[in-house]
């Protein structure tokens, strides 16, 4: 009897260990998406910059594929916009699960602004 407890408070805790693991990487994503939208938006700022809604989102594909790579995270609606003095660059953020059946993947919907330089 304690052999078959046993096998079951380890699977319990290394499924623990990878749904710990899943959050972590997910917040990790989260922040590089968001840093990458910063850079983006900084990239845009300057006033001589001539079209500054292209440099916004490539700069900020540049970053996303530089520490997003891969299937870790999946990047949708990026929309760089300048208007009123300030550069906006919004983008959904979708991750997936690593145990689809335990925990649903997630979504989020990231925003950076910024002034541009007069």
């Amino acid at each position: 009897m304690t052999t078959v407890q046993h096998v079951f408070a380890m699977g319990f805790t290394l499924l623990l260990f990878v749904l710990l693991a899943n959050l972590l990487v997910d917040l990790y994503a989260r922040g590089a998406a968001r840093s990458a939208l910063e850079e983006g938006v900084r990239a845009a700022v300057p006033v001589d910059v001539p079209v500054p809604v292209a440099a916004c989102t490539a700069r900020t594909r540049s970053a996303l594929d530089s520490v997003l790579g891969g299937s870790l995270a999946r990047v949708e609606g990026l929309r760089c916009e300048v208007g009123a003095g300030r550069v906006t660059a919004r983008l959904r953020l979708v991750m997936p699960s690593w145990l689809p059946p335990v925990v649903p993947g997630w979504s989020s919907n990231l925003e950076a602004t910024a002034r541009r330089e007069r």
